[in-house]
């Protein structure tokens, strides 16, 4: 079996393949993965365009424009039909088609007008306030690629272009399930003994952020091993993921290994030697996946960016792992690491680098690091207590970030 974060990573993504495609409307589109390219079909702009409010101007035969003849005003979607003669002047305005002829745009505010002649007040350089045909973008360019994660701005460039709809792979369907006896649900009176379910919310959440589709978020409670077994496999026929989290561990025998080996799952990695949470694991039965992660919360939200989150991005096709970058850490750490640990940590651009700071609540089981944690310290076996200033690898779990 696997024994490394790495292969236990390559192993999971190697059983993924992206899920098919999908026409969605432009409008809603933000969010989804982009399953082709597309490349323009056209120059844009596609021909000259004044680029504010003012008047297209040709000089007169001297080159002077202190007076120049103003033959009308183009209307905002007017084609001009006769072209700019030396000495003329017409009134445009912003993103309009400019005649043949014209030289320049001078500002409305730059010229003055008396008796329907046209003085300019500013010094008047060929091509001012052209929009030139193809400077944004040339006929060919690339204007979304594949596995692209569609933008606001993105969806701007596609509308410009007629787009009005394109292809993206599916959103994958994911299933959450806690094993816990005591878990009950966040909106209960949890009674003594007993503990409200934030991990099933709190990775929903995630899920969403990270592209996916709930099917359902349920709790195992008191029912047996059977009644579970029966529980997961009709989660599994309608979700492409089932994340599951907690269950007992008790003389070496841990909950959902026994229940993936019961169902026919094949293991693709278990007992991971990382901290927190070196009981998570990862199955397949058919194309379905199964990540086992902690029940402890923030062990759990480490195992879901280092196992789930990976496995919903290559579900959609993109990069599945997590950008990394080296930091300054700005916190001490004074716990020595046997094995290799995660600290949840706030990440800050500089103009000079990242700086890092380890955010207070440390233990598996405290929420208080998750609230505004963006990064990840990825700190080695055996590394000693760390002293502030130290550069530091992290994992930054904003991938627009960089």
């Amino acid at each position: 079996m696997l024994n490394s974060l790495e292969d236990a990573q390559q192993e999971l993504i190697k059983n993924i393949e992206p899920l098919a495609a999908e026409p969605v409307s432009l409008l809603e589109a933000v969010g989804r993965i982009s399953s082709t390219e597309i490349l323009a079909d056209c120059n844009m702009p596609g021909e000259l365009r004044s680029a504010v409010d003012g008047y297209a101007v040709n000089p007169d035969l001297s080159g002077n424009y202190d007076q120049l003849l103003v033959i009308g005003q183009l209307k905002m979607g007017e084609v001009p039909n006769s072209p700019l003669v030396p000495g003329q002047a017409i009134g445009v305005l912003t993103g309009g088609l400019l005649p043949d002829g014209a030289v320049a745009v001078i500002p409305h505010e730059k010229v003055q007008i008396k008796d329907n002649y046209l003085k300019s007040l500013e010094f008047v350089k060929p091509g001012n306030n052209f929009k030139q045909p193809g400077e944004d973008f040339h006929k060919g360019d690339l204007i979304l690629g594949q596995a692209t994660r569609i933008t606001p701005g993105l969806v701007a460039l596609l509308a410009t272009f007629g787009h009005g709809q394109i292809q993206v792979y599916h959103r994958p369907r994911v299933s959450i399930l806690s094993l816990g006896s005591n878990v009950v649900p966040c909106s209960s009176q949890a009674a003594r003994g007993e503990i409200r379910d934030a991990n099933g919310p709190m990775l929903a959440s995630l899920v969403k952020l990270d592209g996916g589709l709930i099917s359902s978020v349920e709790l195992a409670g008191q029912k047996d091993m059977t009644q579970i077994k029966t529980q997961l496999l009709q989660m599994l026929e309608q979700s492409e993921l089932v994340i599951t989290t907690g269950g007992t561990y008790t003389d070496g025998i841990n909950e959902i290994h026994v229940l993936i080996d019961e169902i026919g799952a094949r293991p693709l990695f278990r007992e991971i030697p990382i901290q927190p949470g070196s009981h998570n694991g990862g199955a397949v039965l058919g194309s379905r996946l199964i990540i086992s992660l902690s029940g402890n919360p923030a062990a759990c939200a480490v195992g879901y960016h280092l196992f789930a989150a990976p496995a919903l991005r290559a579900l959609q096709g993109i990069e599945p792992l997590l950008p990394r970058v080296n930091a300054i850490c700005s916190s001490r750490y004074t716990k020595k690491t046997a094995s290799r640990r995660f600290v949840r940590a706030l990440a800050t651009p500089r103009e000079d680098g990242w700086a890092v700071s380890i955010l207070p609540g440390q233990k598996p089981s405290m929420i208080r690091s998750l609230v505004d944690c963006n990064a990840l310290i990825d700190l080695p076996p055996g590394h000693p207590p760390m002293e502030a200033g130290l550069e530091v690898s992290i994992l930054l779990l904003d991938r627009s970030a960089v």
